[in-house]
């Protein structure tokens, strides 16, 4: 077993990077909240409401909340986001790491009691990571913790040791599957779902005996019928997000992403069935009992990313179980759960259908609840600005909201009963640039890109928090933050707690979205506050959980400061029983092996000797995708760049990954020179500046015998 470095620093090192931090004991306080209180799923119910019927931590002391303790993980590097839900039974709290490491944690003390160590997977740069090296956490359920491991690997753990009980295979990693959602245990079945949507595959959504890892049910969601020709087999609609349980009504409730090719529609006509939907499965069978498209045909990267909310409204005096769902569009739907038809009106709104060949769908789903602005006001200079839903063409195109960060995204809103209000991070006001042409239909299809890594102008970003009356549809509040919106929300009591991507945490009044509290450190391992915070009650004091280690898809597209790095996971309580050392424990688990490719220096002219292989490269792809050289030959790729962003380009040979130095600007060209393998067979290609390996363009050397 590899130990564990506790260290003690006074709390008054820290006190110094928080914005309150209380001295005093706070009387009595200890009474109002049960001696232990889980948060044992994903959501805290199965419904995904993230709401804590709890009342120690008030409007009126939450002033007085401080670091009860820190646990860093000590796994980071650029390419991590720290984005796991903490899952608390019993008073142990459960957090997967990025790189798939499983730890248990003493809720009062910070102390780990074990450490899951992934020693068999591959180099995380062989892996098809889309957005960062990520887990989102774990399901915990008779006796077992289940990890869903990003080289599609379902593990399930001993609650009490750590020891491995099973293991499955979900999917292939060498065909571009991956996994880093959380899973959902209920009633002896372990629910998990699939990324890949970005790289063509299919998505799917599967069921597991907890006991055995025997595979229950699979259902697979793309509709043959709904698209054009076979594009169905290759289409995406990936299950990447946990999803929700009426365990009363039977049916699990699955938010799909986006159509693969991602924002070129040119091959797949039609609604494209079941992408940037909500589906109701049959629990027992994954049988399709309803469905509700949220964006028909999307050719704009609008997925029903966000988790949903299960809760009850009332219509003319009638109780109605629904679903309430925010979508990257920045439309908020509620569909009568029981049916999939909506509860709050839906109006199919007419939208440009130009150029026909995107095949754009005529019509789009729009509801009278809008999270975000869906104009753009500013400028880029060189770009034109567009209308909500203008299908991406050859002309680039400014739209509102654009493929990331601009809507709601990954991040888990929620839902109070006592307000009847639900609370979305809702992404905010960051348009992007949308660019697109009909024969570019492999890997991405075309490009989306935030305006300010493309040309200057004037966007003025900004971020919004909204919280919905359910009950009527409208607005309650909105908080306006200078950066987007992009972090989980947990409830407790009156409360609202979220985060900032610069690592600040706070918590709001839940009725009327006053700031009560804010908090930030710049004490060294602690980053952005993107992931998802629990609250439970453990030796009788409440606590608040999250995780500080930033976001490195956030980091990749807005620059580093933004989303800082971090590796810690942080528990705030009252001042009951502080002493004055604060425990800041670091864990020592076994690293997973990266692997990034070795880097050849660029040469400006080619070796006489060597065969000259010209490769342009634009617009998320390489041109070609695909030459020949013989075995033992001496190769010089020239790489000419004609696209808008820097681009890079590396060769996977047998025992070492060889790329360019340096990124090539656009309009530059570079030649990558080496030696071809001895042994026959297809070497892949892909571009180095990207953080994985699969995550842009990438394409195939086939070397034949000498």
């Amino acid at each position: 077993m590899r130990r564990t470095r506790v260290r003690l620093p006074l709390l008054a090192a820290l006190a110094s990077a928080c914005a309150v931090v209380a001295a005093t004991t706070v009387g009595n306080s200890a009474a109002s909240a049960p001696k232990t209180l889980d948060w044992p799923h994903y959501g805290n119910d199965l419904g995904g409401m993230r709401y804590q019927d709890v009342d120690q931590i008030t409007t009126k002391n939450v002033t007085q909340l401080a670091p009860a303790w820190i646990f860093h993980t000590n796994v980071m590097n650029d390419d991590t986001s720290f984005e796991a839900q903490p899952i608390v039974v019993n008073g142990v709290v459960f957090i997967a790491s990025p790189h798939d490491h499983v730890f248990a944690v003493d809720g009062q003390t910070g102390k780990p009691k074990w450490t899951y160590n992934p020693t068999d997977m591959p180099p995380l740069f062989q892996l098809a990571l889309c957005c960062g090296q990520t887990s989102r956490g774990v399901a915990v359920g008779g006796g077992s913790v289940f990890l869903a491991r990003m080289d599609d690997v379902l593990v399930s753990l001993d609650a009490k040791t750590g020891k491995v009980r099973w293991k499955t295979r979900l999917a292939n990693w060498h065909e571009k599957y991956a996994e880093n959602m959380a899973p959902q245990y209920v009633n002896g079945l372990v629910l998990v779902g699939s990324s890949g949507g970005e790289y063509e595959k299919r998505g799917f959504i599967a069921a597991y005996d907890a006991k055995s890892g025997r595979q229950v049910w699979r259902f697979w969601t793309t509709q043959p019928g709904t698209w054009g020709g076979n594009a169905w087999k290759t289409g995406g609609a990936d299950v990447w997000v946990t999803p929700e349980v009426d365990p009363k009504l039977g049916l699990v409730y699955v938010h799909t992403g986006n159509a693969s090719p991602d924002v070129n529609g040119s091959k797949r006509q039609g609604k494209d069935l079941y992408t940037t939907s909500i589906l109701a499965l049959s629990l027992k069978t994954g049988a399709l009992r309803w469905h509700f498209q949220e964006v028909h045909h999307d050719l704009w990267d609008y997925d029903s990313a966000q988790p949903a909310q299960l809760y009850t409204v009332v219509r003319n005096g009638t109780s109605i179980p629904v679903i309430g769902h925010a979508n990257k569009d920045g439309f908020y739907f509620e569909l009568d759960r029981r049916t999939g038809k909506p509860v709050l009106p839906v109006t199919e709104r007419k939208v440009p259908t130009s150029p026909s060949w995107q095949h754009p769908y005529p019509t789009q789903p729009t509801t009278n609840t809008v999270l975000i602005p869906q104009t753009v006001t500013g400028n880029v200079l060189g770009v034109q600005n567009a209308k909500m839903w203008t299908p991406p063409q050859q002309t680039p195109l400014l739209e509102q909201p654009g493929a990331e960060m601009s809507g709601p995204e990954w991040t888990p809103g929620a839902y109070s009963p006592r307000t009847h209000y639900a609370y979305i991070p809702a992404g905010g006001y960051s348009p992007w640039v949308y660019h697109a042409t009909p024969k570019q239909v492999d890997t991405y299809g075309s490009t989306g890109s935030p305006p300010q890594v493309v040309a200057q102008g004037n966007i003025n970003s900004y971020g919004l928090f909204d919280a919905v009356n359910t009950q009527t549809g409208k607005i309650a509040w909105r908080t306006r933050t200078a950066a987007v919106a992009d972090s989980g929300v947990a409830i407790g009591g009156d409360l609202v707690f979220w985060g900032h991507d610069d690592g600040t945490f706070v918590a709001q009044n839940a009725k009327t979205g006053k700031v009560l509290w804010t908090w930030h450190s710049n004490l060294p391992g602690i980053g952005g506050a993107n992931g998802a915070a629990a609250v439970y009650v453990a030796g009788g004091h409440e606590y608040v959980v999250a995780p500080f280690g930033g976001s490195a898809h956030i980091r990749g597209d807005t620059g580093p400061s933004v989303s800082p790095l971090g590796d810690a996971l942080i528990a705030f309580s009252l001042p009951v029983g502080h002493t004055d050392t604060l425990p800041n424990i670091t864990a020592d688990p076994v690293q997973v092996p990266v692997a990034a490719p070795a880097n050849y220096q660029d040469v400006s002219y080619p070796p006489r000797s060597a065969k000259v292989v010209p490769i342009d490269t634009h617009d998320f792809n390489y041109y070609p995708r695909r030459f020949t050289v013989r075995a033992g030959q001496l190769v010089a790729i020239q790489l000419t760049n004609t696209g808008l962003l820097p681009a890079g380009l590396a060769v996977n040979l047998p025992t070492e990954a060889v790329g360019l130095a340096t990124p090539v600007p656009p309009d530059k060209q570079a030649y990558l020179v080496f030696t071809a393998p001895a042994k026959p067979g297809n070497y892949a290609f892909f571009d180095s500046v990207q953080p994985d390996k699969y995550y842009a363009p990438n394409g195939v050397m086939h070397v034949t015998k000498r």
